[in-house]
C-alpha cells in the first residue's frame, strides 16, 4: 500500500471526536460469548484469514470485533478488495515511520471507504496488551462514522462519503493489506495479535446494539459476514476453539 506512506491522503475537514471515558484500558470483565479466536503470531506476507463468500453491495455498514494487540502498532485488521479499487473497505493501523505525523500516526487506526477518503480513529488506548472491543460505523445517506471501543464512543465524524456505495463481489482479508485483489501483501502492514468476533453488518448498528454485542447478548439482525465464513487461515494463523477470551492462549 505504498501511496499510503506519503501525504496524498488527508482526512477530512469536519471531523469530530467525542471523547467519553475511552481511555480506561481494559475492558472490565471476561467475554464468554465467542466460538474461536485468530492468533497472528507475527505480522508476515504469509500470516492472513480469507473468506469463502465477499461482501454485498454496502451503502452502510457496521463492523465489529474483539483485538488484543501484541505489537507497538495495531497493523491491518481488514481490507476488501475489487477489481476498481483495492482499498474499498480498510481498518489499517501504520508503522509511525510511514507518517510524517510519526508516532501518533502508530497509535491510530485508518478508517477507509473508497480510497483515498479515509478517517483516522484514535486507537492508542488499546494497545495495552488487553482484549478490547472495536466498532466502526458508516452510513451513506448520512455520510457520517461512529466509533465505539469498549461499549463507549471513543469518535465520529461527519462529511464523509455520503452517497457512495461500497461495491459488492470483492475480496475480504484480515490481518493484511491487498494492494491487488487478494494478494500484494507488505510485511510492515500485517498484523500480529488476536481477533475473534469479527462481524460485518449490512446496517448502522445503534448504540444499545453495540453495547449488547460487545456484552455478548447475541448478534442483531443484518450479517453479512462472519467468524463461520472463514475459508482458509495462511502461514502461521492458528484458529482455536475458544468461549471466554481473557482466558484462551
Amino acid at each position: 500500500m505504498e501511496e499510503w506512506k506519503g501525504e496524498r491522503k488527508t482526512p477530512l475537514e469536519g471531523e469530530e471526536e467525542e471523547e467519553e471515558g475511552n481511555k480506561k484500558g481494559k475492558a472490565s470483565r471476561a467475554f464468554c460469548n465467542v466460538d474461536s479466536i485468530l492468533f497472528f503470531p507475527s505480522a508476515s506476507i504469509g500470516n492472513y484469514v480469507t473468506f469463502a463468500r465477499s461482501l454485498p453491495t454496502l451503502p452502510e455498514l457496521s463492523v465489529c470485533l474483539w483485538l488484543h494487540v501484541e505489537a507497538q502498532h495495531i497493523g491491518t485488521l481488514l481490507s476488501y478488495a475489487t477489481d476498481d479499487n483495492d482499498n474499498q473497505l480498510v481498518l489499517y493501523g501504520r508503522r509511525s515511520s510511514f507518517s510524517s505525523s510519526s508516532a501518533s500516526s502508530s497509535k491510530a487506526l485508518d478508517f477507509v471507504v473508497g480510497d483515498p477518503v479515509y478517517r483516522r480513529l484514535p486507537a492508542g488506548y488499546i494497545l495495552d496488551g488487553h482484549w478490547h472491543h472495536l466498532c466502526v460505523i458508516w452510513s451513506s445517506i448520512q455520510g457520517r462514522f461512529w466509533h465505539y471501543t469498549d461499549r463507549r464512543l471513543t469518535s465520529s465524524g461527519s462529511n464523509f462519503q455520503k452517497g457512495w456505495e461500497v461495491p459488492g463481489g470483492g475480496s475480504v482479508v484480515l490481518g493484511q493489506e491487498q494492494d491487488t485483489v487478494g494478494g500484494g501483501f507488505d510485511p510492515a502492514e500485517g498484523f500480529a495479535g488476536r481477533m475473534a468476533g469479527f462481524t460485518v453488518w449490512d446496517r448502522m448498528l445503534s448504540r444499545r446494539e453495540v453495547e449488547g454485542v460487545a456484552e455478548g447478548r447475541g448478534l442483531p439482525r443484518g450479517v453479512v459476514l462472519g467468524m463461520e465464513d472463514i475459508a482458509e487461515v495462511h502461514g502461521e494463523v492458528k484458529q482455536v476453539a475458544c468461549e471466554c477470551l481473557e482466558y484462551c492462549m
